[in-house]
């Protein structure tokens, strides 16, 4: 691992340990939540929102830790103001997170690929489109259904 890695991901879990430690990360997710209403307000129109979220966010973000430390401790404090199941909600943006690779500078796989001239940058725009589409798809269809039936439903019951 180089020392960019290192301090991107040092970088990474200080602000996620300052946003838990200052309450910013409450903060965040009771204005998110606080936006939902607009949205229907329902515990699918939060998770729908925390995905986009999470898409979003990773766009920007090119590093997977980075991006995990920044968004964790705000999906779960959505959940909590929401009345979700907290970690219910930080698997579904890890899991929305981790489905987009929309241009080939976001992994080292990808870049070695798109180097050697087997894909263009447009491919990997398309493809990372539908990549987030199925994921979106698997957690809705597959992840929650399976989380509910080992114990960790959206809801508490």
């Amino acid at each position: 691992m180089g020392w960019a890695n290192f301090f991107v991901i040092a970088a990474s879990i200080s602000l996620a340990q300052a946003l838990g430690a200052s309450g910013a990360a409450a903060w965040l997710g009771r204005l998110l939540v606080g936006a939902l209403p607009a949205l229907g307000g329902g515990a699918l129109a939060t998770l729908v929102l925390l995905m986009l979220g999470a898409t979003a966010l990773r766009a920007i973000v090119p590093n997977i830790s980075g991006f995990l430390a920044l968004a964790l401790p705000i999906a779960m404090s959505v959940g909590r103001e929401s009345g979700l199941n907290p970690l219910v909600c930080a698997l579904v943006v890890m899991m929305a997170g981790d489905t987009v690779i929309y241009y080939p500078a976001r992994s080292a796989s990808a870049l070695v690929i798109y180097e050697r001239g087997h894909v263009t940058a447009g491919e990997f725009l398309r493809f990372g489109v539908w990549m987030t589409l199925v994921g979106w798809v698997a957690i809705l269809g597959v992840a929650l259904p399976w989380w509910n039936f080992v114990g960790e439903p959206l809801t508490p019951r």
